[in-house]
């Protein structure tokens, strides 16, 4: 028998508690916390023979076998370490930590008290997941994309650890089930080709980045503030094969020149079962270590992570200079209203790759004449004013409202300019030069992550002739 205590009397906590009651060979001995009526209450939902008052007391009781580690992300690494070297087997509520450097911290401790460590990255133990990787086996695939995203209420906002600086985020919450895929298939060293995120105060709500492995590339996608379908695609020569709700999943579809197939794949029980008995298993074999979701896994699902905050923790210089260099592109031997309207047309053509409806402009400086406006459906006078408040950052800066953004970011005045009522900078508004200096100004308003600011820049690089331009690898605003 496996005496479990649980560290952390939280929702997750009580999703581990009701599916652990499967689990023959299990017993819930333990909770710990700090709120006394709270640990009650769940012992009279989940029935256990002990509360403690301080994580530290459950640790100390020689009756416990394995701990269920259920706090916030930012106590994992903390509280993992002291369980091992209490001699508690650690299942771990993933994330299993911030960063890189704290999981090999982990993964040293477990193997030098022989102890038993497993991030309970549920996704992987699941028989749909297993199928899948099954057919894998032999196909290695060259493109895969995971996307696990959440609509967060906005009331929510700053009452969850989820929407603190240190420790939230959606990267760490729900992207994390996307980088275990990536991990899982993937070879090699993440290199970022490209991240687009919503960044601000500290807290990432939506993140999408391109990463470059030795055998592939891989696509990540997550947020708080959109709740896009939920879905792993993988791609192989042979075939393709799209999974449904990644970070639990139930079933697939295999996609070939026959047709499609699709198959279900039903949970054991609940969701989180499977990790538990296979941890179980563990246990019970004298194993230090899983097979499934090893210590390394968790090392090189830290390292993705830490790859793609890469992308948008600071801004530098280069990043400045990348978006000159994109400015500098945007030289036209005349522009007139012919050119005016082919440059809107391919911008308003391109805007249909993107997920959301845009409004366009294009206007004249000298006499601030408006020579091109398109309308999306469902875009608004509203839209007309965000371009307007683009326009004038440019006009007063020099540069285009991206860079503003960048800038003001940097020395700490973005927020004097965001709120004065007169610039919006973001990206979304690049100006267009002749021989005769700044002759019209290109504006997109409705997209979000710098994408305004690169659809102008694809739009002007395709009517110019200029295939290859400067990316910036850092998530735009």
């Amino acid at each position: 028998m496996i005496h479990w205590g649980i560290i952390g009397a939280g929702n997750i906590a009580n999703r581990f508690s009701s599916s652990l009651e499967n689990e023959k060979d299990s017993e819930l001995t333990a909770i710990s916390g700090r709120n006394k009526e709270k640990l009650e209450a769940f012992a009279e939902k989940h029935p256990c023979r002990k509360i403690y008052i301080g994580h530290e007391n459950l640790l100390a009781d020689p009756e416990i076998d394995a701990v269920y580690l259920a706090l916030p992300h930012v106590m994992h690494h903390e509280w993992a370490v002291k369980a091992l070297k209490a001699g508690k087997a650690v299942l771990c509520e993933k994330p299993a930590v911030l960063n890189r450097e704290e999981m090999e911290d982990i993964a040293r401790v477990s193997k030098e008290t022989g102890v038993l460590f497993m991030e309970a990255m549920k996704s992987r133990f699941e028989p749909a997941y297993k199928e899948v990787k099954q057919l894998l086996k032999d196909h290695q695939p060259y493109e895969i994309s995971a996307s696990v995203t959440f609509n967060m209420p906005p009331e929510a906002n700053g009452k969850s650890y989820h929407t603190m600086p240190k420790g939230g985020g959606c990267l760490l919450d729900s992207g994390v089930y996307c980088a275990a895929i990536l991990e899982d298939f993937f070879e090699g060293d993440p290199e970022l080709i490209k991240t687009e995120a919503i960044y601000y105060n500290g807290i990432d709500t939506y993140v999408k980045a391109w990463l470059k492995f030795d055998n592939g590339i891989g696509i990540l996608e997550t947020a708080f503030d959109r709740a896009y379908p939920k879905t792993a695609q993988f791609k192989t020569d042979g075939f393709t094969i799209g999974m449904p709700d990644p970070h639990r999943p139930h079933s697939y579809a295999v996609t070939d020149d026959s047709g499609t197939k699709e198959i279900n794949a039903p949970y054991e029980y609940d969701d989180f079962y499977p990790q538990i008995h296979h941890f179980v298993q563990l246990l019970e074999e004298g194993k230090k270590e899983s097979d499934i979701m090893p210590l390394a896994a968790s090392v090189r699902c830290a390292a993705i992570m830490d790859e793609v905050r890469r992308g948008f923790t600071e801004y530098t210089e280069e990043d400045l200079r990348q978006v000159e260099k994109q400015e500098e592109l945007c030289r036209y031997g005349k522009f007139t209203g012919e050119e005016a309207l082919e440059l809107g047309n391919i911008i308003a053509e391109l805007a249909k790759e993107y997920d959301r409806p845009v409004s366009i402009e294009i206007k004249r400086v000298k006499d601030n004449m408006v020579i091109f406006r398109y309308m999306m459906d469902g875009k608004t006078e509203r839209n007309i004013g965000f371009m307007t408040m683009k326009e004038q950052a440019l006009i007063d800066s020099g540069h285009s409202s991206g860079w503003c953004g960048l800038h003001y970011l940097m020395d700490g005045t973005f927020a004097e300019w965001m709120n004065d009522g007169i610039h919006a900078i973001s990206g979304g508004a690049v100006g267009i030069y002749t021989e005769e200096g700044l002759t019209a100004i290109a504006a997109v308003s409705g997209l979000h992550e710098g994408k305004d600011h690169e659809l102008i820049i694809r739009g002007i690089c395709r009517q110019l002739g200029i295939e290859e331009y400067p990316v910036v690898r850092k998530a735009m605003i």
